[in-house]
């Protein structure tokens, strides 16, 4: 990727549409521009001023035909989105213009953009760091309100400030170190010792809150996990349907009957939630149900919550004791369906202790789901979220960055304590400091850039 071309891409969507825009970056975005655009008289454009809108025409320099009337935009550098020149031309939405007018800015010189190529020239200019990088992204696939809210705070810059804050107390306490260093005869006092300690602990306990924070901004940035599972015919299909409130999976009276993972999307409370209702659990030596059922144990393993699903109508079963057995090594809650019938299931019959409370629900009448739903939210650690009061990050990449970063800062801590000489403690910080850059883009590798962009459509 050369980032010395300019580039050009269409940056609206595949199909028909009243507008699509094609998208140029580069030091040769504005002549490319002057040699296809004219006025709507014919008269060629002699320049193009700084964050003003023209209305022209878009023309084929080899023969002078018109290919169809635009709108286009011109934003100099530094001023634009990717902190080069840039120029958006606006024309109609469909296939064949934009095709053509594309074909007509690449044959002046400008190259097809790479996917997420404009905003990675964004990043490689300094107009805005890696975690805003990633949220742009997420903010067009943003899908929920709190997914968007996310996104938003990631882009606007304020999760970026509280890590720049992180990095900023590390630094004043590596410049304290260093300058030990330059004056090694006078060594490292230990009041200052003790100062060290105290600031390098409040640190800590930012970083271990924001790792912590990570799997709530995961959550509402990709959704929930939600595996339903119990034993045939407890009303696990009911259930689904019940959640989304249309009849999404097939429900019969034969015990069975889903013998696949049924899969759909709903929210709660603004966050996206997976629901998969899974094959019945009991012994079998039907060959597809047994398949069925390794689904099943396979997506109770990647759950972030499983709903265990009893009948309430019928009295405890040994089918019913080996899903419990199953789900004992995850996070789960139990629902008691069929509220709606006759209860011949005593919860104290259980024998295991579930927390919270075993939940009575109908999937027939949705009679108990305001408490499920409730429950739900607080238990996938959701309930009172504030993403005013906490910005979050959201990727595993994240996480992995901050605790190197918390290894490297507990190794400074221990050799502080124990006396280890400055250069030695400075290693560490900057070991930390390194990790913590990994996040902004002020310390990656090219691989993780790439991994990251990969994901982006081509005119983003």
């Amino acid at each position: 990727m050369n980032f010395t071309d300019t580039i050009a891409a269409i940056a609206t969507p595949i199909g028909e549409g009243g507008i699509g825009i094609i998208r140029i970056s580069g030091e040769n975005a504005k002549s490319i521009c002057l040699k296809l655009l004219r006025t709507a008289k014919g008269k060629q454009f002699k320049d193009l001023e700084d964050h003003r809108v023209y209305y022209g025409v878009v023309t084929n320099p080899d023969n002078g035909q018109t290919v169809d009337e635009a709108l286009f935009f011109y934003n100099a550098k530094p001023h634009s989105y990717t902190a080069e020149a840039v120029v958006e031309i606006q024309i109609h939405g469909g296939m064949l213009v934009l095709s053509k007018v594309l074909n007509l800015v690449l044959s002046q010189g400008a190259r097809l953009a790479e996917p997420g190529e404009f905003t990675m020239r964004a990043f490689m200019n300094g107009r805005i760091d890696l975690v805003q990088a990633e949220s742009v992204i997420d903010l067009i696939r943003a899908k929920t309100d709190r997914s968007h809210e996310l996104a938003l705070s990631q882009l606007t810059g304020k999760t970026s400030q509280k890590l720049d804050q992180v990095e900023t107390g590390l630094y004043e306490i590596l410049v304290a170190i260093e300058a030990v260093l330059d004056y090694p005869e006078e060594g490292l006092p230990e009041i200052e010792r003790s100062t060290l300690t105290q600031r390098t602990a409040e640190i800590e306990a930012t970083l271990q809150d924001m790792a912590a924070s990570v799997d709530e901004g995961r959550k509402i940035r990709e959704g929930v996990n939600l595996v339903i599972v119990g034993r045939p015919n407890v009303g696990k299909s009911s259930l689904l349907n019940a959640f989304i409130q249309e009849e999404r999976a097939l429900v019969t009276e034969i015990p069975g009957t889903t013998r696949d993972l049924i899969e759909t999307q709903f929210q709660l409370q603004g966050i996206p939630f997976r629901l998969i209702d899974t094959a019945g659990l009991h012994e079998s030596d039907n060959l597809i149900e047994k398949m069925g059922m390794e689904k099943t144990e396979k997506s109770m393993a990647e759950a972030d919550l499983i709903l265990l699903v009893l009948d309430g109508s019928q009295p405890l079963t040994a089918e019913d004791r080996l899903v419990m057995a199953k789900v004992q090594p995850y996070q789960f809650m139990t629902i008691i369906n069929k509220s709606d019938l006759p209860s011949r299931l005593d919860p104290d019959s259980l024998n295991f202790q579930s927390e919270p409370a075993p939940i009575k629900v109908s999937a027939l009448t949705r009679a108990g789901f305001e408490q499920l739903e409730e429950t739900i939210i607080n238990m996938v650690g959701l309930g009172k979220l504030q993403l005013d009061d906490r910005p979050l990050l959201s990727r595993v990449r994240h996480k992995n960055a901050i605790q190197k970063a918390l290894k490297a800062l507990h190794t400074f801590q221990d050799g502080l304590q124990r006396g280890l000489s400055e250069d030695l403690l400075a290693v560490d910080l900057r070991e930390s400091l390194a990790a913590l850059g990994e996040i902004s883009g002020k310390d990656v590798g090219t691989e993780i850039l790439h991994r990251i962009f990969e994901d982006f459509c081509i005119g983003k």
